[in-house]
């Protein structure tokens, strides 16, 4: 019976494991099949609408849906919102230009160049579907203002035409996404907040069981700061999706704020044990294992994580219990520590028991936010007074203009190229350069993807001649026209739902629909296709060689840039005459990162720079912070010229990082730890310092003593070895 029991056991785990695989399976293949679906019927919608009222160009509007529709519907309606915000300034300013410079070609173009700039620096400052409201505005003035020059007296009805094509095709995406196969970013949201809770507790727990076993630490941390950019994307977008998602996007912006306290917080902490297992004393390592791991069991019910809202509530109880309790705790260990350890020892044990104390309190506020947000979804959140601090933008000046430089000089090339060959297809080939040269400008590796546009764009040719010579002289009517377009719709929507090789799809999409011969009537040329394809095909090459030329994304330059924006932040830390805040500091490191596309694969070499300097800068920024905020509490002129003291060694360090400032950095936090030991200040004929500013201030010392001294800290591998001369 025992055997049978076992057998029986055994075929219903096997059969549960297969009918969940085949679950997940069917319904990730569902979702790409009610996507394809959305795009097809959304861009037939588009078309048909556009013949029905006799527009000039159907394939204006099926290309915007092509463009703005995504798997999400509140990604879709964000898209659409910022694309009509774009299309109109777009033709705001084509038709200011045309009014200005209708008989003055040079100067129309010249203005033209200046404009593209703009809005290529406007998408690399802003993000999400904000980025794309820029690149929209840019090109629209292609598709509008260029024509325009030609025939100045059309500019205003070429404007409402492209306005009424762009408004249906927006209308059919967002409609046909909402009413067919719906699929809410909500959901995803609160499935990203369950698993990031999740896998931090796994984390933590993981790190408690055996602290040498969490090697790819660097990693997880990458992958929580692109989930917090993620999940910014999402809430941005879900804004506009339902009124749930709209009364909780507060919540949203606090708990990622809050999370990025917790993840660089125990990244501190991750460290610092490193480095006493290798070189402090196993007690105090074994102590504070022993404290890992009372918070360990506190961010988990019966060694299961929080699954959802509810669970995490009582998680938060339990882990405000531990924090009321903390101290008294920590002095329980602290008696259980041997004789006759050092002074450095001792530093160590209360260094991770203050950093321990600030992850529970943070992790208690974090789970605290992620319980309420159930609430808050379900009714309007009115007793939260307070403004959580947003994602805040920080960016490359220098990166920024070389960017708007390279949309303009694309511009300028294609610009010159039309002029002097007086090529028919020049139009062309300016709009396909500027929406390429705009369009991945805010890509890690821009370079890279165009190549695959390009290729997409010359299978997109060879579909449009199939479809325009051999299938659309064949067509009688509507159904036969959208059976011809069909295929290629479908085929390249589905390569769009591989993110390896979306770039293809959209090459594809976009030239194919660009090129589809019908308006009102069929209007395919040979002599015109070729034309217009060698136009689109030259552009996206000039395009993809100024990328090249100018690689502000993925050089080495372009590294280095950040590494040295990371520094800057710390002597920021260090010097601005009001204090920062650690929200500050970490959204404007994660940001920085976020933007060079370093978070993407740490494994890469050309990463390696900026990822350590990331990883310095929080670690040494948060203590830089803490002291500067205990700096403006202690009333003694004396140990506040201690604190500045450390406090300028360590930006001029920062300044200019190399073996003699990170002497002199040691050497001015060891004299400050020296003067504020009990020792010395019951020698000094100056009144003694209160507990709580020692207790708070020698661990946030020790600790960035512990940053420099470590032999694998970004100081000793990336110039922390050069020798200069320290006044």
């Amino acid at each position: 019976m025992t055997l049978l029991h076992l057998i029986k056991e055994r075929k219903s785990s096997i059969l549960m494991t297969f009918q969940v695989a085949l679950r997940e399976w069917l319904t990730e293949d569902a979702l790409v099949f009610g996507y394809l679906l959305k795009v097809l019927l959304a861009s037939l919608l588009a078309m048909w609408l556009s013949l029905r009222f006799e527009l000039d160009q159907p394939r204006t509007a099926m290309l915007t849906v092509a463009i703005v529709m995504q798997s999400r519907s509140g990604m879709v309606f964000a898209k659409s919102y910022y694309r009509l915000l774009g299309t109109l300034a777009g033709v705001i300013v084509s038709l200011i230009l045309v009014a200005l410079f209708a008989q003055e070609r040079v100067l129309f173009l010249l203005s033209m160049a200046l404009w593209i700039g703009l809005c290529t620096a406007g998408s690399m400052v802003y993000r999400n579907h904000q980025s794309y409201g820029f690149v929209l505005a840019g090109y629209t003035l292609c598709i509008v203002g260029l024509p325009a020059t030609i025939s100045p007296e059309l500019t205003f009805n070429i404007a409402t035409t492209r306005i009424s094509e762009i408004i249906i095709g927006l209308i059919c995406a967002t409609m046909i996404s909402d009413l067919v196969f719906p699929q809410r970013l909500w959901s995803d949201i609160q499935d990203k907040l369950r698993q990031r809770f999740s896998d931090f507790s796994d984390l933590l727990r993981t790190t408690a069981q055996n602290s040498t076993s969490t090697k790819n630490s660097k990693q997880v941390l990458l992958r929580f700061i692109s989930d917090i950019y993620s999940l910014e994307s999402f809430r941005a977008s879900s804004i506009m999706e339902n009124d749930r998602a709209n009364r909780s996007h507060l919540r949203i912006n606090e708990m990622n704020n809050e999370f990025m306290a917790v993840a660089t917080t125990f990244h501190a902490l991750e460290e610092l044990m490193r480095r006493q297992e290798s070189n402090g004393h196993p007690e105090v390592g074994t102590l504070l294992t022993t404290m890992l791991q009372q918070l360990s069991k506190a961010i988990t019910l019966d060694g299961n994580n929080a699954r959802n809202e509810q669970e995490a509530a009582l998680v938060a109880s339990q882990l405000k219990s531990l924090s009321n309790l903390f101290t008294q705790s920590a002095a329980i260990n602290r008696v259980q520590l041997p004789q006759g350890l050092s002074a450095r020892e001792l530093l160590d044990f209360e260094t991770g028991a203050e950093l321990m104390q600030r992850l529970a309190h943070e992790l208690h506020t974090y789970a605290t936010t992620y319980s309420s947000i159930s609430y808050s979804a379900n009714k309007s959140d009115s007793s939260g007074t307070r403004t959580p601090p947003k994602l805040e933008t920080h960016f490359d000046p220098i990166v920024v203009a070389m960017a708007g430089v390279r949309g303009t000089l694309t511009l300028g090339i294609m610009t010159a190229l039309w002029l002097l060959t007086d090529w028919r297809s020049g139009i062309e080939a300016i709009t396909i350069g500027v929406i390429t040269s705009t369009l991945f400008a805010t890509l890690p590796s821009p370079s890279k993807t165009i190549m695959q546009f390009m290729t997409g764009a010359i299978i997109g040719t060879i579909s449009a001649y199939i479809c325009n010579f051999h299938l659309l002289i064949q067509a009688q009517g509507f159904w036969m026209l959208a059976l011809a377009v069909t295929p290629t719709i479908i085929f390249s929507s589905w390569l769009t739902t591989k993110p390896s090789i979306a770039a293809v799809g959209s090459g594809i999409f976009i030239v194919f629909l660009m090129h589809i011969g019908f308006n009102s009537t069929y209007s395919a040329n040979p002599v015109t296709f070729i034309n217009d394809s060698i136009a689109d095909l030259l552009a996206v090459l000039v395009s993809g060689v100024m990328y090249s030329l100018i690689d502000i994304n993925s050089s080495q330059w372009s590294r280095r840039r950040v590494a040295t924006a990371l520094r800057r932040l710390v002597i920021t830390a260090c010097r601005s005459p009001l204090v920062m805040r650690r929200t500050q500091l970490e959204n404007a490191a994660f940001d920085l990162v976020q933007r060079a596309g370093s978070t993407q694969d740490i494994a890469e070499k050309r990463d390696k720079l900026v990822i350590d300097w990331l990883l310095s800068t929080l670690e040494i920024g948060h203590s830089v912070i803490a002291l500067r905020e205990l700096k403006l509490e202690i009333g003694q002129p004396y140990f506040s010229e201690l604190l500045f003291a450390s406090l300028e060694s360590i930006a001029l360090l920062h300044e200019l990082p190399c073996e003699a400032r990170r002497i002199k950095a040691l050497q001015a936090i060891d004299n400050a730890i020296e003067n504020l030991s009990p020792e010395i200040t019951s020698v000094i004929a100056i009144p003694a310092v209160t507990y709580d500013f020692r207790r708070q201030a020698l661990p946030m010392l020790h600790f960035i003593h512990s940053v420099l001294l470590d032999k694998k800290s970004v100081f000793f591998h990336s110039g922390g070895n050069k020798q200069c001369r320290v006044k």
